[in-house]
């Protein structure tokens, strides 16, 4: 009798195991599938760490005040894709380079190596010294890096210099630049907005409101652009809010009035932009 129930059952049995083991295949092909799709919308994401170089002259162990500094802290790329990390610490290079050259300097200009280039703002301080002037003044080299924003399309990236070698004041410069993730390569105007003589009066916008300037005052009212007409700086990047115009100080107006920062929202961007995927 048991024998006649169980196989009457069997088909069933194999029926349901069946159904099971297909469950489960799909629970666990559905699983590779939304890792498999979580692995490409995260795949060009790079993780940083923050490096730190650091270099004073022999004379900052007996006198302060005959001392010259250099530090330079700067975010580099630690994991992620290998080819755009290349890139990243290939252009970060480049920048920290650029930021620390003195181009009248031709040992300095052609100089490859970070190190080489801090022993060589030490070496000018000591040559400095054996002037055996009347009075001696300590010199210092600061640029700290940060990553401003980073989607699965750029990376945007902030320098801040600070530098002083004696005179009235010390001198403060900011690099802002973006890497363009599809060509490993900087990301200029022409790369981000599809016309820039469409941006030209969005910006100028902006950087009104951001001065608190009236329409009935041209910029030169204010002490801005030298009586020239408006244009975009050197330095920009796009942010979590939008996109940062930084005018480093000299660029359009006097050293007392210092860099001038300007954010254009995203919402006075869209008719610029070559695509609405940015952000």
């Amino acid at each position: 009798m048991w024998r006649i129930v169980y196989q009457k059952l069997l088909p069933f049995v194999f029926l349901a195991v069946g159904c099971f083991a297909l469950i489960q295949c799909e629970n666990s092909s559905g699983g590779e599938m939304d890792a498999a799709r979580e692995d490409s919308t995260t795949s060009t994401s790079i993780t940083f760490r923050l490096d730190t170089l650091y270099q004073a002259s022999k004379q900052c162990a007996v006198d302060s005040n005959q001392c010259a500094t250099v530090q330079l802290i700067f975010p580099y790329a630690e994991s992620g894709p290998t080819q755009l990390c290349v890139d990243f610490n290939r252009l970060q290079l480049r920048y920290l380079k650029e930021m620390m050259q003195d181009m009248e300097s031709d040992e300095q200009s052609n100089s490859q190596n970070l190190k080489e280039l801090m022993g060589l703002f030490l070496a000018d301080y000591d040559e400095l010294l054996e002037d055996d002037l009347p009075f001696s003044m300590p010199w210092v080299m600061e640029i700290e890096g940060e990553i401003l924003f980073q989607n699965d399309k750029f990376i945007s990236v902030q320098l801040q210099q600070y530098t002083f070698t004696g005179g009235a004041h010390p001198n403060s410069f900011n690099t802002i630049w973006m890497l363009d993730k599809t060509t490993g390569e900087p990301l200029d105007f022409k790369g981000l907005v599809a016309d820039t003589d469409t941006l030209l009066p969005i910006a100028e916008a902006a950087f009104r409101k951001t001065i608190e300037l009236p329409i009935t005052k041209t910029l030169a009212d204010a002490g801005y652009f030298q009586g020239e007409d408006f244009f975009l700086p050197q330095n920009y990047g796009l942010v979590e809010k939008g996109l940062l115009l930084y005018y480093n100080t000299y660029e359009v107006a006097p050293y007392v009035v210092g860099p001038t920062q300007v954010l254009i929202p995203f919402s006075d961007l869209q008719p610029v932009f070559k695509t609405d995927n940015w952000y």
